[in-house]
Protein backbone atom coordinates (compact mmCIF):
# COMPACT_ATOMS: atom_id res chain seq x y z
CA UNK A 1 0.00 0.00 0.00
CA UNK A 2 2.85 2.41 0.84
CA UNK A 3 4.49 1.79 -2.53
CA UNK A 4 1.22 2.54 -4.38
CA UNK A 5 0.86 5.81 -2.46
CA UNK A 6 4.30 6.85 -3.70
CA UNK A 7 3.48 6.22 -7.36
CA UNK A 8 3.01 9.66 -9.01
CA UNK A 9 0.88 10.46 -12.02
CA UNK A 10 2.43 10.55 -15.48
CA UNK A 11 2.18 14.36 -16.03
CA UNK A 12 4.16 14.96 -12.84
CA UNK A 13 6.84 12.50 -13.94
CA UNK A 14 7.06 14.11 -17.38
CA UNK A 15 7.34 17.58 -15.82
CA UNK A 16 10.11 16.52 -13.45
CA UNK A 17 11.95 14.67 -16.24
CA UNK A 18 11.81 17.78 -18.45
CA UNK A 19 13.22 19.97 -15.66
CA UNK A 20 15.99 17.43 -15.02
CA UNK A 21 16.84 17.28 -18.74
CA UNK A 22 16.79 21.00 -19.52
CA UNK A 23 18.02 22.49 -16.25
CA UNK A 24 15.28 25.09 -15.81
CA UNK A 25 11.52 25.45 -15.67
CA UNK A 26 11.26 27.78 -18.67
CA UNK A 27 12.96 25.33 -21.03
CA UNK A 28 11.00 22.44 -19.54
CA UNK A 29 7.74 24.30 -20.20
CA UNK A 30 8.75 24.89 -23.85
CA UNK A 31 9.68 21.24 -24.18
CA UNK A 32 6.28 20.09 -22.90
CA UNK A 33 4.18 22.81 -24.49
CA UNK A 34 2.93 23.98 -21.09
CA UNK A 35 3.24 27.12 -18.98
CA UNK A 36 6.13 27.51 -16.58
CA UNK A 37 3.68 27.72 -13.69
CA UNK A 38 2.05 24.42 -14.62
CA UNK A 39 5.40 22.62 -14.71
CA UNK A 40 6.42 24.17 -11.40
CA UNK A 41 3.16 23.09 -9.74
CA UNK A 42 3.50 19.52 -11.00
CA UNK A 43 7.04 19.23 -9.66
CA UNK A 44 5.96 20.75 -6.32
CA UNK A 45 3.11 18.20 -6.10
CA UNK A 46 5.57 15.41 -6.81
CA UNK A 47 7.87 16.66 -4.04
CA UNK A 48 4.93 16.85 -1.63
CA UNK A 49 3.85 13.32 -2.52
CA UNK A 50 7.34 11.91 -1.98
CA UNK A 51 8.09 14.11 1.02
CA UNK A 52 11.51 15.16 -0.28
CA UNK A 53 12.95 18.16 -2.14
CA UNK A 54 13.93 17.18 -5.66
CA UNK A 55 14.84 20.57 -7.12
CA UNK A 56 16.57 23.67 -5.79
CA UNK A 57 14.94 26.61 -7.56
CA UNK A 58 17.17 29.53 -8.60
CA UNK A 59 16.71 32.73 -10.57
CA UNK A 60 17.93 31.21 -13.85
CA UNK A 61 18.39 27.50 -13.19
CA UNK A 62 16.84 24.57 -11.40
CA UNK A 63 19.43 22.31 -9.77
CA UNK A 64 18.62 18.78 -8.73
CA UNK A 65 19.22 17.85 -5.12
CA UNK A 66 21.03 14.60 -4.31
CA UNK A 67 17.70 12.73 -3.99
CA UNK A 68 16.54 14.54 -7.11
CA UNK A 69 19.46 13.24 -9.17
CA UNK A 70 18.83 9.68 -8.04
CA UNK A 71 15.09 10.00 -8.73
CA UNK A 72 15.74 11.58 -12.15
CA UNK A 73 17.71 8.50 -13.21
CA UNK A 74 14.89 6.23 -12.06
CA UNK A 75 12.24 8.34 -13.80
CA UNK A 76 14.17 8.46 -17.09
CA UNK A 77 14.66 4.68 -16.98
CA UNK A 78 10.98 4.13 -16.23
CA UNK A 79 9.84 6.42 -19.05
CA UNK A 80 12.21 4.75 -21.50
CA UNK A 81 10.90 1.33 -20.45
CA UNK A 82 7.28 2.45 -20.89
CA UNK A 83 8.05 3.91 -24.30
CA UNK A 84 9.81 0.77 -25.45
CA UNK A 85 6.99 -1.38 -24.06
CA UNK A 86 4.42 0.66 -25.96
CA UNK A 87 6.34 0.22 -29.20
CA UNK A 88 6.62 -3.52 -28.65
CA UNK A 89 2.89 -3.73 -27.86
CA UNK A 90 2.21 -2.02 -31.18
CA UNK A 91 4.47 -4.49 -32.95
CA UNK A 92 7.22 -1.94 -33.58
CA UNK A 93 10.91 -2.40 -32.88
CA UNK A 94 12.77 0.34 -30.98
CA UNK A 95 14.13 2.95 -33.39
CA UNK A 96 17.80 2.43 -34.29
CA UNK A 97 20.19 5.26 -34.94
CA UNK A 98 22.10 7.87 -33.00
CA UNK A 99 20.63 9.48 -29.89
CA UNK A 100 22.19 12.93 -29.53
CA UNK A 101 21.80 15.64 -26.87
CA UNK A 102 22.57 19.19 -27.96
CA UNK A 103 22.50 22.72 -26.55
CA UNK A 104 19.40 24.63 -27.74
CA UNK A 105 21.14 27.68 -29.21
CA UNK A 106 24.02 25.70 -30.69
CA UNK A 107 21.48 23.40 -32.28
CA UNK A 108 19.22 26.00 -33.85
CA UNK A 109 21.89 28.48 -34.95
CA UNK A 110 24.82 26.28 -35.96
CA UNK A 111 24.09 22.56 -36.14
CA UNK A 112 20.66 22.28 -37.75
CA UNK A 113 21.49 24.34 -40.88
CA UNK A 114 24.33 21.86 -41.51
CA UNK A 115 22.47 18.62 -40.73
CA UNK A 116 21.32 18.09 -44.37
CA UNK A 117 24.97 17.54 -45.30
CA UNK A 118 25.24 14.75 -42.70
CA UNK A 119 21.99 13.16 -43.89
CA UNK A 120 23.24 13.14 -47.48
CA UNK A 121 26.54 11.57 -46.40
CA UNK A 122 25.00 9.00 -44.01
CA UNK A 123 21.39 8.27 -45.05
CA UNK A 124 21.62 4.97 -43.14
CA UNK A 125 21.81 6.78 -39.75
CA UNK A 126 18.63 8.07 -38.12
CA UNK A 127 19.26 10.98 -35.76
CA UNK A 128 17.21 11.30 -32.56
CA UNK A 129 17.95 14.76 -31.18
CA UNK A 130 17.01 16.18 -27.79
CA UNK A 131 18.11 19.34 -25.98
CA UNK A 132 19.99 19.10 -22.69
CA UNK A 133 21.76 21.74 -20.59
CA UNK A 134 24.53 20.82 -18.19
CA UNK A 135 26.17 17.49 -17.41
CA UNK A 136 24.26 14.24 -16.97
CA UNK A 137 24.84 10.49 -17.10
CA UNK A 138 24.81 9.49 -20.76
CA UNK A 139 24.02 5.82 -20.17
CA UNK A 140 21.07 6.32 -17.82
CA UNK A 141 19.63 8.99 -20.12
CA UNK A 142 19.86 6.68 -23.14
CA UNK A 143 22.08 9.20 -24.97
CA UNK A 144 24.92 8.08 -27.27
CA UNK A 145 26.69 11.44 -27.37
CA UNK A 146 26.23 15.09 -26.41
CA UNK A 147 27.46 18.53 -27.43
CA UNK A 148 28.51 20.53 -24.38
CA UNK A 149 29.73 24.05 -23.70
CA UNK A 150 32.29 24.43 -20.94
CA UNK A 151 35.95 24.05 -20.02
CA UNK A 152 36.38 20.41 -20.99
CA UNK A 153 35.46 18.67 -17.75
CA UNK A 154 32.83 15.90 -17.72
CA UNK A 155 33.52 13.03 -15.30
CA UNK A 156 33.18 9.56 -16.73
CA UNK A 157 33.12 10.69 -20.36
CA UNK A 158 35.53 11.29 -23.23
CA UNK A 159 35.57 14.82 -24.71
CA UNK A 160 36.75 16.07 -28.09
CA UNK A 161 37.10 19.81 -28.66
CA UNK A 162 34.99 20.99 -31.59
CA UNK A 163 35.84 24.68 -31.38
CA UNK A 164 37.08 27.26 -28.90
CA UNK A 165 34.63 30.04 -28.14
CA UNK A 166 35.51 33.62 -28.99
CA UNK A 167 33.32 36.68 -28.48
CA UNK A 168 33.13 39.87 -30.48
CA UNK A 169 31.36 43.21 -29.82
CA UNK A 170 28.66 43.88 -32.41
CA UNK A 171 26.00 46.49 -32.97
CA UNK A 172 23.64 47.90 -35.57
CA UNK A 173 25.22 49.47 -38.67
CA UNK A 174 26.21 53.10 -38.08
CA UNK A 175 27.13 52.62 -34.41
CA UNK A 176 30.32 54.72 -34.01
CA UNK A 177 32.09 52.41 -31.55
CA UNK A 178 31.95 50.68 -28.20
CA UNK A 179 32.81 53.73 -26.08
CA UNK A 180 29.78 55.58 -24.78
CA UNK A 181 27.28 52.94 -25.94
CA UNK A 182 24.98 50.86 -23.69
CA UNK A 183 26.50 47.42 -23.18
CA UNK A 184 24.41 44.28 -23.69
CA UNK A 185 25.60 41.05 -22.07
CA UNK A 186 24.90 37.35 -22.27
CA UNK A 187 23.80 36.22 -18.82
CA UNK A 188 25.69 32.93 -19.11
CA UNK A 189 29.00 34.75 -19.72
CA UNK A 190 29.27 37.29 -16.83
CA UNK A 191 33.04 37.58 -17.20
CA UNK A 192 33.02 38.16 -20.95
CA UNK A 193 32.79 41.97 -20.93
CA UNK A 194 35.43 42.49 -18.19
CA UNK A 195 37.83 40.17 -20.05
CA UNK A 196 37.21 41.83 -23.42
CA UNK A 197 37.58 45.30 -21.89
CA UNK A 198 40.94 44.38 -20.38
CA UNK A 199 42.32 42.67 -23.48
CA UNK A 200 41.20 45.28 -26.01
CA UNK A 201 42.90 48.21 -24.26
CA UNK A 202 39.78 50.26 -23.58
CA UNK A 203 40.25 53.39 -21.51
CA UNK A 204 38.33 54.13 -18.34
CA UNK A 205 36.29 51.87 -16.12
CA UNK A 206 34.01 49.26 -17.61
CA UNK A 207 30.37 50.48 -17.48
CA UNK A 208 27.82 48.10 -16.02
CA UNK A 209 25.78 46.36 -18.74
CA UNK A 210 22.45 48.03 -19.31
CA UNK A 211 20.82 44.69 -20.13
CA UNK A 212 21.57 41.01 -19.52
CA UNK A 213 19.79 38.46 -21.68
CA UNK A 214 19.82 34.66 -21.58
CA UNK A 215 19.34 33.82 -25.27
CA UNK A 216 21.80 34.55 -28.07
CA UNK A 217 18.95 35.18 -30.53
CA UNK A 218 17.33 37.77 -28.24
CA UNK A 219 20.66 39.49 -27.65
CA UNK A 220 21.30 39.65 -31.40
CA UNK A 221 17.86 41.16 -31.99
CA UNK A 222 18.41 43.80 -29.29
CA UNK A 223 21.76 44.81 -30.79
CA UNK A 224 20.39 44.89 -34.35
CA UNK A 225 17.55 47.10 -33.13
CA UNK A 226 20.06 49.68 -31.87
CA UNK A 227 19.70 48.97 -28.14
CA UNK A 228 23.47 48.91 -27.62
CA UNK A 229 26.64 46.90 -28.19
CA UNK A 230 26.42 43.16 -27.56
CA UNK A 231 29.36 40.89 -26.82
CA UNK A 232 28.50 37.61 -28.49
CA UNK A 233 29.97 34.24 -29.53
CA UNK A 234 31.23 34.97 -33.02
CA UNK A 235 30.31 31.68 -34.72
CA UNK A 236 26.69 31.85 -33.50
CA UNK A 237 25.96 35.18 -35.19
CA UNK A 238 27.50 34.45 -38.58
CA UNK A 239 24.14 34.97 -40.38
CA UNK A 240 23.73 38.48 -38.89
CA UNK A 241 27.33 39.39 -39.72
CA UNK A 242 27.05 38.05 -43.28
CA UNK A 243 23.78 39.92 -43.89
CA UNK A 244 25.05 43.17 -42.39
CA UNK A 245 22.36 43.27 -39.70
CA UNK A 246 25.22 43.42 -37.18
CA UNK A 247 28.69 44.88 -37.64
CA UNK A 248 31.81 44.14 -35.55
CA UNK A 249 33.18 46.97 -33.41
CA UNK A 250 36.35 45.42 -32.07
CA UNK A 251 38.56 42.35 -31.89
CA UNK A 252 37.53 38.82 -31.02
CA UNK A 253 38.74 37.51 -27.66
CA UNK A 254 38.64 34.06 -26.10
CA UNK A 255 36.22 33.28 -23.28
CA UNK A 256 38.09 30.18 -22.12
CA UNK A 257 35.04 28.11 -22.99
CA UNK A 258 34.76 25.61 -25.79
CA UNK A 259 32.21 23.41 -27.50
CA UNK A 260 32.88 19.72 -26.95
CA UNK A 261 31.69 16.41 -28.33
CA UNK A 262 30.98 14.14 -25.35
CA UNK A 263 30.82 10.34 -25.57
CA UNK A 264 30.99 7.50 -23.06
CA UNK A 265 34.35 6.08 -21.99
CA UNK A 266 33.28 2.76 -23.46
CA UNK A 267 33.87 2.03 -27.14
CA UNK A 268 31.41 4.17 -29.17
CA UNK A 269 28.91 2.68 -31.60
CA UNK A 270 29.83 3.16 -35.28
CA UNK A 271 27.16 5.83 -35.80
CA UNK A 272 28.68 7.93 -32.99
CA UNK A 273 32.13 7.79 -34.56
CA UNK A 274 30.76 8.76 -37.97
CA UNK A 275 28.85 11.71 -36.56
CA UNK A 276 31.91 12.95 -34.65
CA UNK A 277 34.08 12.71 -37.77
CA UNK A 278 31.49 14.70 -39.71
CA UNK A 279 31.28 17.34 -36.96
CA UNK A 280 35.05 17.81 -36.98
CA UNK A 281 34.91 18.24 -40.76
CA UNK A 282 32.26 20.95 -40.34
CA UNK A 283 34.20 22.83 -37.64
CA UNK A 284 37.35 22.64 -39.79
CA UNK A 285 35.33 24.13 -42.66
CA UNK A 286 34.32 27.07 -40.42
CA UNK A 287 37.93 27.59 -39.30
CA UNK A 288 39.13 27.73 -42.90
CA UNK A 289 36.38 30.19 -43.83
Amino acid sequence: MLQRRLLPNTPALLAFDAVARTGNFTAAARDLGQTQGAVSRQVAQLEAQLGVALVTRGARAARLTEPGRAYARAVRSALDTLGQGAMEALGQAPEPGLHLAILPTFGTRWLMPRIPRFVRRHPEITLHVTTRIGQFDLASAGIDAAIHSGRGDWPGARLTLLMAETVIPVAAPGTPGVAGQPLLALATRPQAWPDWWAHSGQRGALPAPSMRLEQVATLAQAAAAGRGVALMPAFLIRPELDSGALVPLGPETSTGFGYWFVEPDAAPKPATARFKDWLLTETDRDTVV
